[in-house]
């Protein structure tokens, strides 16, 4: 009966992770979509233990927020830069941070945003929140 109990727990954990699993198939954004969705506003992003907090500028400066404007020690500041290129299913939302440039196909299931790395990018689970605003963590 243990073995069974067991089982069964296993089985359901595995079946919960799957469901929880990333999306980078289905609802794919396009073209301007993808501008549209994250100009104006800050993604906050979460990979392992790393937490940012990034507000995408009208016109393609990206300001990582750290603990806001008025701050005297972690003030916002501009650290790279961001755009959108491509079309259709190569549509990406680009960064670029000094030399180096990071890629992500954008996916919207279920009101959650997805940032699908490539090239060696992680991939992401985001949330969006309009203007250059604090993600509260």
């Amino acid at each position: 009966m243990k073995r069974l109990i067991i089982t069964s727990i296993v089985l359901l954990a595995g079946i919960s992770a799957e469901a929880m699993a990333v999306d980078c198939v289905n609802n794919q954004l396009k073209n301007s979509l993808v501008t549209t969705a994250v100009s104006g506003k800050t993604v906050c992003a979460t990979n392992g233990g790393d937490k940012w907090q990034e507000f995408h500028q009208g016109g393609g400066a990206l300001i990582d927020y750290k603990k806001g404007p008025n701050d005297l020690v972690d003030k916002t500041k501009t650290v790279g830069s961001w755009n959108t290129s491509g079309s259709d299913t190569n549509t990406t939302v680009d960064y670029t941070y000094g030399a180096q440039t990071y890629s992500y196909k954008v996916f919207l299931n279920s009101g959650q945003y997805t940032f699908c790395g490539i090239n060696g990018a992680p991939t992401l689970d985001v949330t969006l929140l309009a203007g250059q605003v604090s993600c509260g963590f």
